[in-house]
């Protein structure tokens, strides 16, 4: 009958400890190959308190809290990752083209894979994530399903290109400002992913006829001041206009005069 012990959560650790307990401190562990499988099991007792004293000791040093901006890091990106998951959903369901239809679906997959170790990292650290995207990642979305046939597939890519170009700007702050080698090598981990969905949306982009020089998000914003620039000049030249005629009417009375 032969008996194997199962890799559990702190399993390592406490090996780890009771390897550096001295051979007479009593209740230590010592499963020789020598000794009889039964002899064995009923060695396997509750853990005297020098065993235990030995655990606590050896236990690895509590961790720093992360820093303002790794906990921005985080929480951004989070939400990022939720929006960026909601939109490849939206897009599998409503996209016209094979080519947003797969990308919605490779963002969905990466960026739950992302989110996913970010997620464990927070709860370690103790970081508080929030539960959704932000408010204005959330009428981006809405803007974009207001949209049908190829306009939707335009809407799409370039309020996930202006999400992703987002993504990495925050990305490369953490790594250039983040302190906690936890958050840091996250970071590590996502901007390529991100950096190589920024270079798909663009490829999409050139595609499909989408600009790319107004950020996602901000295309009514940017459209409402090029109105108000035009509507600037257009008064600029309308009041030159008027100086111009009232000048030459009083010429004219002027002469008639």
């Amino acid at each position: 009958m032969a008996f194997r012990l199962m890799a559990e959560p702190g399993l390592a650790e406490y090996s780890e400890a009771v390897s550096g307990v001295p051979d007479d401190v009593p209740g230590r562990l010592l499963l020789t190959p020598s000794e009889p499988p039964m002899h064995r099991m009923s060695r396997l007792v509750l853990l005297p308190a020098a065993v235990l004293g030995a655990v606590v000791l050896t236990a690895a040093p509590a961790l720093a809290a992360p820093s303002g901006q790794d906990v921005t890091w985080m929480q951004s990106i989070h939400q990022g990752n939720l929006a960026e998951i909601a939109a490849g959903n939206a897009a599998q369901r409503s996209a016209t083209t094979t080519d947003v239809k797969q990308l919605g679906a490779e963002f969905v997959q990466q960026h739950t894979q992302l989110d996913s170790a970010l997620t464990q990292a927070a709860q370690q650290l103790g970081v508080q994530l929030p539960g959704s995207p932000t408010p204005a990642q959330q009428q981006g979305l809405a803007a974009v399903q207001r949209n049908t046939g190829q306009a939707y597939d335009s809407a799409w890519i370039a309020e996930e290109l202006g999400g992703h170009e987002t993504a990495v700007a925050i990305t490369q702050q953490e790594l250039q400002s983040g302190s906690d080698a936890t958050v840091r090598g996250l970071a590590g981990t996502a901007l390529p992913v991100i950096e190589h969905h920024v270079a798909q949306l663009r490829t999409a982009a050139q595609k499909y006829g989408v600009p790319t020089s107004v950020p996602a998000g901000s295309g009514g914003q940017a459209a409402d001041d090029e109105l108000g620039t035009l509507g600037w000049a257009l008064t600029g030249v309308g009041a030159l206009a008027l100086v111009a005629g009232t000048v030459g009417l009083a010429r004219r009375r002027a002469t008639t005069a």
